[in-house]
């Protein structure tokens, strides 16, 4: 494939700066820097995408030729088309992504209010939320992996900004801006929403989530040429500058990322850990050193057993004990003497007439014994595993017995990571991230197919297929139903959070003001609409935000009560360009014109005969302190407004720069419900990046609670809440006996 450069021009407007500005060489190399990064992230994704459709394309020939009956979902239709169109319009899709990062990337000279002329404001519909909230959760992925580069890079490029640099806009080139800039680039292709969802996830997992790099690299060239060589992030309320808390990684139990001879037992790897587990079983090893730790079989010699005189049970002898056992289960339930490691092997013990103080009685052979213990062992591990709630622990218990005939009977339960048996006891925890209740549905579909395998598993393993198939059934369907229902209540989210911060706005800036009666409908429902679909599109710290803030001031200051002279000739000079860029702003919205041009022509009216009432009766006053401050300049307020925006961005980004790496959304959690209240098992479904809030959502998709980013990293700090760990539950099992042999 060719490769196509891009220039990220400067533009002819730098041209009042010194020919060799001492940033000159800096910035040109970011510009070459940027284009030359996101067109090799860009062009990869291009590339994966065409190879995942084959893959798709062909899993669907092999579905098709192994199933006449099946049938392509609607999911991967989508996907297929998605991916199909991709390839098609490869070309122009890659141009249009170009040519609006460059158009993103000029001089920050340039007017905002230039830039806008021409943009339609509109109210915001069903499909443009969906797009909005599939924005604003890859921004919120972003900086959750990376916000800090962002931030440090967003305070140099405001540094070269302030020193009048011909740079861009600080936030230009955000990771928020760069995932527009692809919105913008699929667009003339009239997709729906859903095919735009395929598209937005191939686009944050291969351009958004790997911008990293970019931000460090740029950092370190504004570094080496003298900008901010050191950024501290202070907190509004704070005196000192904020402490950057660090994060240490965390590893699983059975893995050793160093290279350490006391521990050298440990697996690097699954596979090498099936591998050693399946030697185990099959007695090539076993175990040495102190054996009070470890059940007795693992350090017993299979060969020794076998070449001893006393008689052994066969194995048909203990899967027919296990199998009355099971029966046992089912009719005493979870919490007899059947549901503990120990209490099994006991009951085994008994069943089959097993007395290890009689020397001429039979003995269970050690490869037996041992498989009965090393899922003892795991069943005891996952029975401790904090990701998992009391009930499902409790469910996963009843199926020891079941796995114990199969790890007696089938060696390839160690071996093979795909065996149904183990992804059984991967997927009931899944299946059940989010139950602490047995009067719960999932539960009730859970235990049903937990007791359909104790009803009829003997040693055929289709039991267990079944059960997987029930289990990623029950885990679509679920997963569908609360998609819809998340997307609906983020949807919800942004709007009320959007709401609140315009009422807030319009509290402020309405108090202690008149607002004539027929001036009210216009303020307070046309003009706040606008102001909510502004704030919803453009975000708070945006010139279009600002600007219809700074258009309402103006409003308010020509309705408030004529009583000096200067006030007259303010509201005489100024109300017929106000009235014409109010109606110009309400005309790009999708509200009803008719409407519009009513409100409008109450509002000129109510212009023109404030001044007519006033008219020459107003006696020159004395200018008082105040006169100076009474109308500021567009331009000073404009900045006023923005330092303010851009004060309450950089606290909110301080506080979700405290969670730790691991918190972001999609992971499930263990939240703090408040003092004396049971936690709850929720899954972070947003974070609200300018609030600094994080919202969390059930099973079913519903918000059930929201909390502040520094609360919540302070609670994790204290393991008041906790992350769900999203592993395998049998692999993370295995790991954890391993780890008990090696120590």
């Amino acid at each position: 494939m060719t490769r196509e450069t891009y220039t990220l021009k400067t533009g002819d407007l730098a041209q009042d700066q010194p020919q060799e500005h001492q940033y000159s060489t800096v910035i040109e190399n970011i510009y070459s820097f940027l284009n030359d990064e996101l067109l090799q992230l860009f062009n990869e994704m291009l590339n994966r995408s065409e190879q995942s459709l084959i893959d798709l394309e062909k899993s669907i020939e092999l579905s098709i030729s192994a199933n006449s009956n099946y049938q392509v979902d609607e999911k991967q239709e989508q996907e297929i088309n998605a991916l199909k169109l991709l390839r098609s319009e490869r070309a122009s899709i890659h141009t249009n992504f170009f040519i609006s990062i460059n158009e993103q990337l000029l001089p920050s000279t340039i007017s905002a209010f230039e830039e806008s002329d021409e943009e339609e404001l509109s109210l915001v519909d069903t499909d443009e939320m969906e797009e909005m909230v599939a924005i604003t959760t890859m921004h919120a992925n972003a900086l959750n992996l990376f916000g800090e580069e962002v931030s440090h890079f967003e305070a140099r490029i405001e540094f070269l900004e302030i020193m009048s640099a011909p740079i861009f806009a600080h936030k230009a080139a955000s990771p928020n801006r760069i995932c527009e800039a692809f919105q913008i680039a699929i667009k003339p292709f009239d997709l729906s929403s859903e095919k735009k969802m395929v598209l937005f996830k191939y686009f944050d997992e291969h351009v958004n989530l790997n911008l990293a790099n970019m931000y460090q690299t740029i950092n370190t060239m504004l570094i080496d040429a003298g900008v901010l060589p050191e950024v501290i992030l202070s907190s509004k309320n704070d005196d000192e500058p904020t402490e950057q808390k660090e994060f240490e990684s965390r590893t699983a139990t059975y893995y050793d990322p160093e290279e350490n001879k006391a521990t050298d037992f440990i697996p690097r790897s699954q596979s090498e850990m099936n591998s050693i587990v399946s030697q185990f079983m099959k007695g090539d090893i076993s175990v040495t050193g102190d054996e009070l730790e470890l059940p007795e079989s693992f350090y017993k010699d299979p060969n020794e057993q076998n070449a001893s005189d006393r008689k052994l049970f066969a194995r048909k002898d203990v899967l027919k004990s296990l199998n009355k056992l099971q029966n046992k289960l089912l009719e005493l339930g979870a919490h007899s003497e059947l549901g503990s490691n120990e209490g099994i092997k006991q009951a085994l013990m008994k069943e089959m007439g097993i007395n290890p103080d009689d020397p001429i009685a039979r003995e269970m052979a050690v490869l037996d014994e041992r498989s009965i213990d090393f899922v003892g062992m795991m069943f005891d591990a996952i029975t401790s595993d904090e990701s998992i709630s009391p009930v499902i622990s409790d469910l996963v218990m009843q199926l020891q017995i079941p796995i114990i005939k199969v790890a007696v009977s089938d060696e390839e339960l160690f071996s093979n990571e795909d065996h149904s048996a183990r992804n059984v006891l991967n997927l009931i925890p899944k299946a059940g991230k989010s139950v602490t209740d047995k009067q719960d549905y999932i539960y009730n579909d859970l235990e049903e197919i937990v007791n359909d395998i104790l009803n009829e598993y003997e040693i055929d393993i289709v039991c267990f297929d079944k059960a997987v198939e029930s289990l990623e059934t029950l885990i679509s369907r679920e997963e569908n139903l609360a998609k819809t229902k998340e997307r609906e209540q983020q949807r919800a989210i942004i709007r009320d959070h959007a709401r609140n911060v315009v009422i807030s706005e319009l509290r402020n800036l309405t108090a202690n003001r008149v607002i004539p009666d027929d001036a009210q409908p216009l303020v307070l429902k046309n003009w706040s609409t606008l102001m909510l679909n502004r704030h919803i599109k453009h975000g708070k710290e945006s010139y279009e935000w600002m600007e219809s803030i700074l258009l309402l001031k103006l409003m308010l200051k020509c309705l408030q009560p004529i009583k000096k002279k200067s006030q007259w000739e303010f509201v005489n000079n100024n109300h017929a360009a106000l009235l014409e860029t109010v109606n110009d702003e309400l005309y790009g919205t999708r509200q009803d014109k008719k409407d519009i041009d009513e409100k409008l022509t109450l509002l000129k009216n109510t212009f023109i005969s404030m001044l007519d009432q006033s008219g020459y009766v107003i006696e020159e006053a004395v200018q008082d302190d105040e006169q100076s401050n009474t109308y500021e300049s567009i331009d000073s307020d404009m900045e006023q407004e923005l330092d303010s925006a851009r004060q309450e961005a950089q606290i909110a980004l301080e506080k979700i720069n405290r969670l730790p790496e691991n918190v972001k959304p999609g992971v499930w959690f263990e939240v703090f419900n408040g003092e004396g209240k049971a936690p709850r098992r929720l899954k972070m479904s947003a974070v609200l990046t300018e609030a600094a809030k994080i919202i969390f959502v059930n099973v079913k998709g519903i918000k059930v609670i929201e909390k502040d980013a520094a609360d919540f990293a302070e609670e994790l700090d204290q393991n008041k809440s906790k992350v769900l760990d999203d592993h395998s539950t049998f692999d993370r099992a295995l790991g954890k006996v391993i780890g008990s042999m090696a120590a």
